[in-house]
């Protein structure tokens, strides 16, 4: 018989998974009803990304499994589990924001980049709710120490956040400079997070026997 640990386990993954599945099933839903294209029609990318009933159901769907993924948890181990799940929402508002960004894309027929851009922002829970994610697991990781690798990460993560903000307002007035200064911004955050990833890796290497 399952023990209630794994259950609390595999309630809290795929509540994990809800923000995935509601979007996209809402997405196929309206891409369907629309009519099926070769690529999936712009309108339904933003009916799913400006929808507030996907957005608080994701939300919630994440604060419960984070609740239930430490209920089962020891309370002396608690911290650790913790820890590990602050983590994981990182790793998951990565996904999201990646995931959003190529389906703005591919709205676009993979071709316009100033349109996905827009699109991007303009559907704006494809960008408000990555970011609340990683405020969240920065605001209750219990390791968090002010300075250091964490505020690279941090730093990193909001200089990619700012990409497609900084392409569509400034590119609206000079699409040079939009994606310049874009451009800039991703060099500076995807610095900032390989600079982590790289003393990570140094300091795992030197702890190792």
């Amino acid at each position: 018989m399952m023990s209630s640990r794994g259950k609390y386990e595999d309630a809290s993954t795929l509540l994990y998974l809800v923000p995935f599945i509601v979007s996209g099933a809402y997405g196929i839903y309206l891409w369907v009803s629309s009519g099926l294209t070769p690529t999936l029609p712009s309108s339904a990318y933003l009916q799913v990304t400006r929808d507030p009933y996907v957005f608080l159901i994701g939300i919630f769907a994440i604060l419960l499994g984070v609740m239930l993924d430490l209920s089962g948890v020891e309370r002396q181990k608690r911290r650790e589990r913790l820890a590990w799940t602050c983590g994981y929402l990182q790793k998951t508002a990565v996904a999201c924001f990646i995931l959003a960004l190529l389906m703005a894309w591919y709205a676009n027929g993979f071709l316009d980049i100033t349109d996905t851009a827009q699109d991007f922002v303009v559907g704006r829970y494809s960008v408000v709710f990555p970011a609340l994610l990683f405020l969240f697991s920065y605001l209750v990781n219990p390791t968090l120490k002010l300075g250091g690798a964490a505020s690279y990460k941090f730093l990193g993560f909001l200089a990619m956040l700012a990409v497609p903000a900084i392409v569509y307002e400034v590119g609206k007035r000079d699409i040079v400079v939009g994606l310049a200064s874009a451009t800039v911004f991703l060099v500076v955050g995807l610095y900032l997070l390989v600079k982590v990833s790289g003393s990570a890796s140094q300091a795992s290497g030197s702890g190792a026997p």
